[in-house]
């Protein structure tokens, strides 16, 4: 008899032993799963209002109004060692904001202006979200409109940032 209670208390030390383990294993499995994704962020409370998983060398585009002279301007992104970095900018119209710096290569495309070849690291983006300029991230063959995920006006910030999948998935229902 002394030796089944003896049995059964190792049995349930080994149990709590194994769960305690296996969360532990868990957590640190999951932890490690982090992707870098394209995020959509308010900087004062640090909460990700938007995630996509962005990969190596894939490129994604925000679009928006120009406040001046209403036509569409398009800047094209791409992530290099977790920060984003500007390649291209296509507008219709010099504007304000508008320029050409030097850096790039500067052509025309059916009416477009093109700056190509460009490098810039921008790091994030910060912006305030318009209600003229309608901004817009067009991501693999979406287009994410900013507004019908924050407020016109609130300050977020675009940029990349490693995510658990989960918080994606999540995202998706």
């Amino acid at each position: 008899m002394l030796l089944t209670v003896f049995g059964k208390h190792h049995k349930k030390i080994f149990l709590l032993a194994m769960a305690i383990f296996l969360a532990i294993a868990g957590f640190l499995f999951f932890a490690g799963l982090r992707i870098p994704c394209l995020v959509l962020e308010i900087p004062e409370t640090g909460e990700i209002v938007w995630a996509a998983p962005l990969g190596r060398d894939e490129h994604f585009q925000l679009r928006y109004i120009h406040s001046v002279d209403l036509l569409p301007v398009y800047d094209t992104y791409t992530c290099e060692d977790m920060r984003l970095v500007l390649t291209e900018t296509r507008f219709l119209s010099w504007g304000a904001g508008l320029g050409y710096m030097g850096e790039g290569i500067l052509t025309e495309e059916n009416g477009w202006t093109i700056i190509k070849a460009m490098q810039r690291q921008v790091g994030a983006i910060p912006l305030r979200v318009g209600t003229i300029a309608e901004h817009t991230l067009l991501y693999r063959g979406k287009n994410i409109r900013l507004r019908d995920y924050v407020p016109a006006q609130t300050l977020v910030h675009i940029r990349i940032k490693k995510v658990f999948p989960l918080l994606i998935m999540l995202q998706e229902e």
